[in-house]
């Protein structure tokens, strides 16, 4: 779990579930739709991505990677959204947001897994290589590789500044596509991915499927898929967890003209 030791006496000192995150990060969604999920309340902290704030040395104490989303929890530091989710679920036990069944459990922990794997390597890399915009900056890039300890984000940032191979982002769509499939044909007799009720299963994939959607991905084969997400998007969590944290449309607009131009 992605518990972060610290000696800092002031975020020991904190009360209370602080949420550290951004509005259109879909692994901040993750982490605030399963705090509304749980009726939690949680003091927001936005951190504004634009203008590096979470490459400032105050937040780097919360997550020495400077990713978000992360949380302070009674002065207890959690990184990274699966293990966010899952903390969350352990401390947090009513409403739960996993099956009864053993074996359910390890499916939905599976595919809150596999969310985080391909988070990099094939959402992002389709996000940031079909929209053709750097994430970091030249110079940006000369601090991020000297204070970033984890190779692959340095790879994928650079990548992103240089432009990504021909035939990755292809390939990360055809990535998409499969496990969107999979996820289709689970829900071909249920509402929900694994078990009768809504779960961290569905939590981890739904902003997935909210910020592909809003980029223009195509969904159209996958319909079961469609359904699922307009049942989500009845829940408040989903409301209080993506809607209302969303930048203003003509931001989208500009993206989603980029992507049609890119494939016409």
């Amino acid at each position: 779990m992605g518990l972060i030791e610290t000696d800092d006496k002031t975020i020991k000192s904190m009360k209370g579930l602080h949420i550290y995150h951004a509005g259109i990060s879909n692994c901040s969604m993750r982490v605030r739709i399963t705090a509304e999920e749980k009726n939690l309340d949680w003091k927001s902290h936005i951190i504004n991505l634009k203008k590096q704030e979470n490459l400032e040395d105050w937040y780097l104490k919360i997550n020495p990677k400077g990713l978000v989303p992360a949380i302070i929890d009674d002065g207890v530091i959690v990184t990274e959204s699966n293990d966010i989710m899952l903390y969350l679920e352990e401390k947090y036990t009513k409403p739960s947001l996993l099956p009864e069944d053993p074996q359910m459990v390890e499916e939905v922990k599976k595919w809150v897994n596999l969310a985080s794997e391909v988070h990099l390597r094939t959402i992002k890399t389709y996000v940031y290589g079909s929209i053709g915009v750097a994430s970091k900056t030249k110079i940006d890039m000369e601090m991020y590789r000297q204070i970033q300890p984890d190779k692959e984000l340095v790879e994928f940032h650079q990548k992103s500044l240089d432009g990504f191979p021909e035939g990755e982002v292809k390939r990360a769509a055809e990535q998409i596509h499969q496990i969107f499939a999979e996820i289709d044909e689970k829900l071909k007799n249920q509402i929900w991915i694994i078990g009768n009720s809504v779960s961290l299963a569905d939590i981890a994939w739904i902003p997935q499927f909210a910020l592909l959607e809003m980029l223009g991905f195509p969904f159209s084969k996958h319909k079961n898929v469609q359904k699922w997400a307009k049942e989500f998007r009845k829940r408040p969590s989903y409301r209080n967890g993506i809607t209302k944290w969303l930048p203003k449309p003509a931001w989208f607009i500009r993206i989603v003209l980029r992507i049609k131009k890119l494939f016409s």
